[in-house]
């Protein structure tokens, strides 16, 4: 807001201007008619002394002409004119004026008293005014701050109402991808079990066109055998020699292999590996089949590495758990079927041979993480894969022989003393009794003598399974 000065002191201001203004004009008027007069006399005086001048001047001076010019000036022959007083006391003149036109400024008259109240109160009224402004002043910018702290504030409610919007729209957002990946899940799960379905129906008619196959092969072979069976036979009728046949006249293999004991009877007698060597089996092609899903089979031989979870001791049949310790890759190699950690159950059994030194262990089923059960039947081995599970042996060594030595003492003691006894009577009677005890000992000795040994297999051990058979692992089962 621009100030505004009262009325009255606006008309007091310019009383106070007039007052300046109208005094010091005497002075000035003073001041004026002496530098007239000043100038006129100079001017008089200037005039009276140029006319005096002019006419006291003479003649200018010519020079005289020589017909040799052999006293030449030093200046060149250039004339000389002599200095010009009158201008020289005109500029004097003019000086004199000037000097005398120089009047000093007359000072400033001091203010009264009644002029410096007057200022005073000027200047109260001004800070008065000025105070007045500058409160208003704060005031209004006291005003703009509050209503800029208000705004400030309204905007920082609407910016934390729509950070509160948008953290609830995320999380709605989210819950939302949430559930879509839920049912996306739920969609591959179930259109995996169809595809899962479909090979396994397809695998089923591939299986079933298969033994079809088969089955058309068997009978074509059958009856080109019998038909190569007819034509031997006719070829044997017609042949004019005789031909003496062991085995029977419809098959082509009794025709071409001879019983073992009716070739020994007609001529030298075979060993066991000659008669093993002719009891082979004629040879029978067998047609080759390709994997359908190399991708998800577990082929017939894969090792599957894994470490004992419970001890094993052989005097009682039981079951054992093992944890693989390295994953198992299916045929192509690209996937994991059984990942490490998977389950391992299987069976061992007791009567351990007198010199046996392994335990036999037969594994019947898989367990993956994800709940995929595989059935198989292999046999357990070692870390180099041979059958068997080795441990720590205790024969019994002691309780075998040294129950043996004790029972063979004790029955031998009746014996000694019926030798040492001086009475026929009770010789007789010490010699039966030395009979029947050794009698009954010699069971007992047997039984202890044919104490089977204990295996001893610690948790941890390490053991190796073959697969027995193709497992084709169908599911979420297995990884890339």
């Amino acid at each position: 807001m621009a100030e505004q000065t009262p009325p009255d002191l606006q008309d007091r201001l310019d009383q106070f201007s007039q007052r300046g203004k109208s005094k010091p004009r005497g002075n000035s008027l003073g001041v004026g008619a002496l530098a007239a007069a000043l100038a006129l006399g100079g001017a008089g005086v200037a005039y009276f002394l140029a006319t005096g001048l002019q006419e006291g001047d003479s003649a200018l001076e010519t020079s005289d002409v020589e017909t040799f010019q052999d006293r030449r000036p030093g200046s060149g022959g250039r004339l000389k004119f002599p200095p010009d007083e009158t201008e020289q006391r005109v500029n004097d003149a003019l000086i004199a004026v000037e000097e005398a036109l120089d009047v000093p400024a007359a000072p400033a008259p001091e203010p009264s008293a009644e002029v410096l109240a007057e200022i005073a109160k000027l200047r109260e009224a001004l800070a008065a005014s000025q105070a007045a402004r500058n409160s208003e002043i704060q005031s209004a910018v006291a005003d703009l701050r509050e209503a800029f702290d208000e705004q400030k504030a309204a905007l920082e409610a609407t910016l934390a109402a729509k950070e509160t919007e948008l953290a609830n729209l995320q999380r709605q957002t989210e819950t939302r991808i949430e559930g879509l990946q839920a049912m996306l899940d739920a969609e591959r799960a179930q259109r995996e079990g169809l595809e899962a379905e479909l090979d396994r129906e397809g695998v089923i008619a591939d299986q079933r066109l298969l033994e079809q196959r088969r089955r058309q092969e068997e009978e074509q072979r059958l009856r080109e055998a019998e038909r190569i069976a007819e034509e031997l036979l006719t070829a044997q009728i017609k042949s004019p020699a005789v031909v003496y046949a062991d085995g029977p006249r419809g098959g082509a293999s009794g025709a071409a292999v001879a019983d073992p004991a009716a070739a020994g009877a007609s001529g030298p007698a075979l060993s066991g590996n000659e008669q093993f060597l002719q009891s082979a089996r004629p040879l029978e092609v067998q047609e080759a089949a390709r994997l359908i899903h190399p991708e998800r089979t577990l082929t017939q031989g894969s090792v599957i590495q894994a470490a004992l979870q419970t001890a094993i001791n052989s005097d009682l049949p039981g079951s054992v758990v093992a944890v693989v310790s390295e994953p198992v890759l299916a045929f192509s190699g690209d996937r994991i079927l059984i990942p490490r950690g998977s389950r391992l159950f299987g069976q061992y059994r007791s009567g351990i041979e007198m010199h046996q030194k392994r335990i036999l262990i037969l594994w019947t089923r898989v367990l993956t993480p994800d709940g995929t059960s595989m059935e198989i039947a292999a046999v357990g081995g070692d870390q180099l894969g041979r059958s068997g599970l080795t441990g720590l042996v205790d024969t019994k060594f002691a309780e075998r022989f040294g129950g043996a030595a004790l029972i063979s003492v004790i029955g031998a003691a009746p014996a000694v003393a019926a030798e040492s006894a001086n009475n026929e009577t009770t010789s007789i009677v010490l010699g039966d009794v030395s009979s029947d005890l050794q009698d009954a000992v010699g069971s007992v000795i047997a039984d202890q003598v044919s104490i089977a040994p204990t295996i001893y297999v610690d948790q941890g051990a390490s053991v190796t399974v073959l697969v027995d058979r193709d497992v084709v692992i169908y599911g979420g089962s297995g990884s890339q």
